[in-house]
């Protein structure tokens, strides 16, 4: 979210979209109570909400009153990205998961965050949760740590000091740069990062880097 100092137009609209889509499933919000979250004037903020429900861009509950995100921002949502490492990525992961029996995930670097893009799941009751559009610190997840393997130890730095220590993170979580640092420094051997505990109890991944 941007610093209460940033005034343009373009900011604060997506102040509000990122609050909106913080929001759980299709829970909405208020005016008055995004306008508290954005630290902006309620008045401004109802000027830009009923902008972006005429663009399609949220839509406000008729019974409730709440606004939430709009479907013009799924349909928007379907097209970004990099098409062709979608479309390539759906049948590898879907192969993966024929091999393998486990839940296989595609992830890009998302500024200093890892994004799950794509994910396919074995049919079983029994699997690892997996969240797609929610990005996570690189260094609490194999898939983060894999995205890093190429880098410096000085860009490995920058991207996660920011993030570093948490709290709400596993028992088995790297807890500081240089331990973070290390784990890059055996995984870049094998090409392959592992994470035990890392995002939560009991929760285990693998990654490697696509370079190609």
């Amino acid at each position: 979210m941007p610093e209460p100092s940033d005034t343009s137009t373009v900011s604060r609209v997506a102040s509000v979209l990122q609050v909106l889509g913080s929001r759980p499933g299709r829970e909405g919000l208020s005016g008055a109570e995004i306008a508290r979250i954005v630290g902006r004037e309620r008045s401004q903020i109802s000027r830009m909400l009923k902008s972006l429900c005429a663009a399609g861009f949220v839509e406000q509950d008729p019974d409730t009153r709440a606004y939430r995100l709009g479907w013009q921002l799924y349909v928007l949502g379907r097209k970004a990205g990099d098409q062709l490492l979608l479309n390539a990525g759906s049948a590898v992961l879907r192969a993966m998961v024929r091999e393998t029996g486990e839940t296989a995930l595609l992830s890009v670097l998302d500024g200093n965050k890892s994004l799950t893009l794509l994910r396919e799941q074995p049919d079983r009751t029994i699997q690892a949760a997996a969240t797609t559009r929610q990005p996570w610190p690189l260094h609490i997840a194999a898939s983060g740590r894999a995205l890093m393997l190429d880098m410096s130890d000085e860009e490995v730095r920058d991207l996660i000091s920011a993030d570093i220590p948490r709290t709400d993170v596993g028992p088995g979580a790297k807890t500081s740069v240089a331990e973070v640092l290390d784990t890059l420094h055996r995984e870049r051997q094998t090409a392959c990062c592992i994470a035990i505990d890392e995002l939560e109890a009991g929760h285990m991944s693998i990654a490697a880097p696509v370079r190609d």
